[in-house]
């Protein structure tokens, strides 16, 4: 956690203080605990932070970073901008620390591959690692200013919507090392092209030191074009006909079960997860780990000890219902794993789908691609939600609530798959099956 005062911290981002006080951490949302702390007022398309001055002088805060004329009684730091002025203190707090850096990108796993590889590596020392999905250009200066001198390792999370974000952001991190998960077509909107979208994963690895080193999923189709980028960087490869892969690999009850073979040692694996593509994940994980010194042992105690987030094909029983939640967000990549996962289930089989975010101009031909994929598999029935969910051809409806009923009317003692984009909020729809699981 950063512990200043607001005159280092004007020189440090080009700003004026007001007056000169010290302050114990930093923070950007007034909902959090911000006694003691310096305030910075971020602004953005959709909020603005100056709005909750007063709310930040109520609960506590010593002082404010800002880029407008305020009325306030607290001490302030006019920059500029204050999302470069966060970015700035982030990037000359990290500087003060040396733990080894990891960052994780990809567009698939790179959640679930930084929670295996942070409680591996949590085994042996302690680790800093990115909270939730605070990947972005605000949620990496948030993870970095809680570096602290006891850290030996910081596990990085970087997401990107843009070329040159993750440019950005390892510029704050500095990583030494940096794993590639995937590229596919998630957020090609953005991008414009795949080509675009695999050239700015791999700026993760440009960003490297000459000492640093890749960690790359031998089965990727991308693999020559990031090791040309990570140019005389040292690459090291997991998967398939690599050191570093796995062998009978049998899902049951909840459990994915594989044999983990590292360098010539093996160990018997049991993921607290639903879906083989996590394997993909593990291995991931197991890759770094084991290149920084970590005995197979322990990184069978931290793969086994990693949960999934919530939203991220949690199996719940809800009643009569077997609910596979996949809501938090979705890309055709994603959808088609679940889909797999949804498949190898027994019984009624019910796939929920909600529209898929941010594919840009061939939006509608990979909805219809994803309903093609669900068609040629075993499942048994498919709704949709959404306008361009429309495009799967499924079952159409026109609000959760309705969905709801009809499942509950027609498919008691279904395993259900509930997946799509965020903003189609189908947390709801899980939330309903709950609510009714926790009342009965």
């Amino acid at each position: 956690m950063l512990c200043s005062d607001t005159q280092t911290i004007a020189d440090i981002t080009g700003g004026s203080s007001s007056v000169n006080v010290e302050f114990e951490g930093v923070y950007t949302d007034t909902r959090e605990d911000g006694k003691g702390k310096l305030f910075i007022a971020l602004e953005g398309d959709s909020f603005d932070g100056h709005d909750f001055v007063q709310h930040a002088e109520d609960s506590g805060a010593k002082a404010i970073i800002t880029h407008k004329k305020l009325s306030t009684n607290l001490p302030t730091i006019t920059v500029g901008n204050t999302e470069e002025a966060y970015r700035g203190i982030a990037s000359w707090h990290r500087q003060l620390f040396s733990p080894i850096v990891i960052a994780i990108t990809g567009s698939n796993g790179k959640t679930s591959t930084k929670n295996m590889l942070a409680n591996i590596l949590s085994t042996g020392a302690p680790t800093l690692f990115t909270q939730g999905n605070l990947n972005n250009h605000l949620g990496v200066p948030k993870t970095l200013l809680n570096i602290e001198k006891e850290h030996e390792y910081c596990v990085i999370e970087m997401g990107a919507n843009h070329v040159n974000e993750i440019s950005l952001l390892c510029h704050l991190a500095k990583p030494k090392f940096a794993i590639i998960t995937n590229a596919n077509n998630a957020h090609l909107g953005e991008f414009g092209s795949l080509d675009n979208l695999v050239k700015a994963k791999g700026e993760i690895l440009g960003a490297l030191p000459t000492t640093g080193v890749a960690f790359i999923n031998a089965d990727s189709p991308h693999k020559s074009i990031w090791k040309k980028i990570a140019s005389n960087r040292n690459c090291v490869l997991f998967g398939d006909n690599t050191a570093i892969f796995v062998s009978n690999t049998v899902e049951q009850k909840g459990l994915l079960k594989f044999t983990l073979h590292c360098n010539n040692e093996t160990s018997e694996v049991t993921l607290r997860m639903i879906g083989k593509h996590q394997v993909k994940n593990a291995l991931a994980a197991t890759a770094c780990a084991a290149h920084l010194g970590i005995d197979i042992n322990n990184i069978k105690k931290g793969l086994e000890s990693t949960m999934p987030e919530q939203g991220r094909l949690n199996l719940l029983y809800c009643c009569d219902f077997t609910i596979l939640n996949d809501s938090y967000n979705a890309n055709p990549h994603s959808m088609k794993a679940a889909i797999d996962t949804l498949a190898a289930n027994t019984g009624e089989t019910i796939a929920v789908l909600g529209s898929m975010a941010e594919l840009g101009s061939g939006s509608s031909e990979l909805h219809q691609e994803i309903g093609d994929y669900l068609r040629a598999s075993s499942i048994t029935k498919m709704y949709t939600i959404g306008n361009d969910a429309k495009h799967y051809q499924g079952n159409q409806f026109d609000d959760i609530e309705s969905l709801y009923q009809h499942l509950c009317k027609h498919h008691q003692g279904a395993t259900i798959l509930i997946k799509g984009s965020r903003s189609m909020q189908l947390d709801k729809l899980v939330n309903l099956f709950t609510k009714t699981a926790n009342s009965a």
